[in-house]
């Protein structure tokens, strides 16, 4: 019985590990339709996996929430309606991709 419980125990602990956080789940539902991430995603934006390495949270967040400042022809809608949190989670996963 005892044995059964830490079982238990320890199978939902490390389903835990495997949850998507808020940023990936935000990028699954706002981002993935156009956007590819290793290879998986849309078509029409371009490939997602490393821009963190290419650029700073301030120009990841001006570039979510405004696209069309630096590229004036996108058809990325703007993102600033995000709140804060939202696109702090949202720059986090970004920073996870490799």
């Amino acid at each position: 019985m005892r044995s059964g419980l830490l079982l238990l125990v320890f199978i939902l602990l490390s389903g835990v590990a495997w949850a998507d956080t808020p940023g990936e789940k935000l990028f699954h539902r706002k981002c993935t339709m156009c956007h590819v991430v290793k290879g998986r995603g849309g078509a029409i934006g371009p490939e997602l996996t490393k821009v963190a390495a290419r650029m700073t949270d301030a120009q990841l967040q001006a570039k979510i929430a405004y696209p069309k400042k630096s590229h004036p022809g996108t058809s990325m809608p703007s993102f600033a309606t995000l709140e804060a949190g939202e696109m702090q989670a949202l720059i986090s996963y970004l920073k996870t991709l490799k």
